[in-house]
C-alpha cells in the first residue's frame, strides 16, 4: 500500500464534526501526496465556519501522523467564500426541471425511519390529490422500492431521461431499481453527489 494510501485510511478516521461519517467518505479529501517524510493534504469544505476548520486541521494532523513514515503533515483547506455576490438583473435561480416545490426528509444517523417517514409522507400527499415524486437519495442501502413494492427497470424516454417508476400515485427513482438484487455500491463521496444530481435532473418527474 502506497503512503497516500495510507493516509488515505488513517483519514478515515477523522469524522465531520457533528456528524458519524468520516471526512473521506464525505468526499472533503481532494488531494493527498507523500514524500521525503512529508505529507500534503488538500480539503475543501462547504462550511465557511473557521471553527471546524481548525478542528478538522488538527484532526487530520493527528491523524496523518500515524502512518508510518510520515513525519509532518501540511493540510491547506479550501472554504467558499464568505459571501456570494448579488445575482445579476433578471437572472433566474436554478429550478429542477418539473419540480415545484421540494420537501427533504434527512437525518446525520442511520436507521431512524428515514425512508418510511418519507414514503408516507408522499403518499399522504398523494391522496390528497398532489403529484408527487419520491427519490431515495440512499444510494448504500435504498429500500424505498421494497417500501413501496416496485422492482422493476425503469425505462428511458425519447428524451434520454430516465421515467419514474409509478405505484400508490407516488413517481419513484431509487438507485434500488438500477442495481440487480444485493448488489453493493462502493462510491465516494463526489460519485454519490453527482447521481443525486443526475436523478433530479435527468429524470422525468414532469
Amino acid at each position: 500500500m502506497s503512503l497516500e494510501n495510507s493516509i488515505e485510511e488513517a483519514l478515515k478516521s477523522v469524522q465531520y464534526p457533528g456528524y458519524s461519517r468520516d471526512i473521506v467518505s464525505f468526499g472533503l479529501v481532494k488531494n493527498i501526496a507523500a514524500a521525503n517524510g512529508s505529507a500534503s493534504i488538500a480539503l475543501e469544505l462547504t462550511t465557511h465556519n473557521p471553527d471546524i476548520a481548525a478542528q478538522l486541521k488538527a484532526a487530520v494532523e493527528a491523524a496523518a501522523a500515524t502512518v508510518d513514515g510520515i513525519e509532518r503533515a501540511m493540510v491547506q483547506i479550501k472554504m467558499p467564500p464568505a459571501g456570494q455576490a448579488p445575482a445579476a438583473a433578471g437572472a433566474q435561480p436554478n429550478r429542477m426541471p418539473g419540480i415545484d416545490k421540494v420537501v427533504a426528509v434527512a437525518s446525520g444517523k442511520g436507521g431512524v425511519g428515514k425512508s418510511t417517514c418519507a414514503v408516507n409522507l408522499a403518499c399522504a400527499l398523494a391522496q390528497d390529490g398532489g403529484e408527487i415524486g419520491l427519490l431515495d437519495c440512499d444510494i448504500y442501502g435504498p429500500s424505498v422500492p421494497l417500501m413501496m413494492g416496485v422492482n422493476e427497470r425503469p425505462m428511458v424516454s425519447e428524451e434520454e431521461k430516465l421515467v419514474p417508476l409509478l405505484n400508490h400515485g407516488v413517481k419513484l427513482m431509487s438507485m434500488g431499481f438500477l442495481l440487480d438484487g444485493d448488489q453493493p455500491v462502493i462510491w465516494r463521496g463526489p460519485m454519490i453527489m453527482k447521481t443525486i444530481q443526475q436523478f433530479v435532473m435527468q429524470v422525468d418527474w414532469g
